[in-house]
């Protein structure tokens, strides 16, 4: 008789322990879901980053390639016309990639990315090859070098990647 009298005294029992437990992997898979729309996400930001980040070095090989094939045919300008910038010529000023009023030269187009990539470059003070010659009348050696500052975006414009090379000719 007690076995009967203790069934009724635990009827629902089991529904409310069940639907505890019910409640509980249901938090558990909405935690993991969660955490995998976090993940998601950290990778999307990540492979636009690197596309930005490959996209400004492309551009930035398109600018050092402007350098070494037709860099003494080119036109510098203390104003930066057309994206190239004399920091010899009297009146020039600081340049900056960050600045609405910067000229840059346009690289290079490249498929999957929001926008086309671009590129200045300046040209920096002579340097004096110091070493090359001890003679009294072999003049001394000059070397001109070059900065060159590539911006572009990744798949989205959210991202963005800068990068600066210094190039001597």
């Amino acid at each position: 008789m007690r076995t009967s009298s203790s069934y009724q005294h635990q009827r629902g029992m089991v529904l409310v322990i069940c639907l505890i437990m019910l409640l509980l992997l249901t938090l558990t898979g909405l935690v993991a879901m969660q955490g995998s729309s976090l993940q998601e996400k950290m990778t999307s930001n990540s492979r636009d980053s690197e596309h930005a980040f490959l996209a400004a070095e492309a551009v930035l090989r398109d600018g050092e390639e402007l350098i070494a094939t037709s860099g003494a045919t080119l036109t510098f300008a203390a104003n930066g016309s057309n994206g190239l910038y004399d920091k010899m010529a009297s009146g020039a000023t600081a340049t900056d990639w960050r600045d609405d009023t910067t000229i840059w030269r346009s690289g290079s187009a490249i498929s999957g990315i929001a926008d086309t990539p671009h590129y200045f470059v300046e040209r920096l003070p002579e340097v004096i090859n110091k070493g090359k010659s001890l003679e009294a009348d072999t003049p001394l050696e000059t070397t001109i070098i070059y900065r060159v500052t590539a911006s572009a975006v990744g798949q989205t414009a959210h991202s963005r990647a800068v990068l600066q090379s210094t190039f001597r000719r």
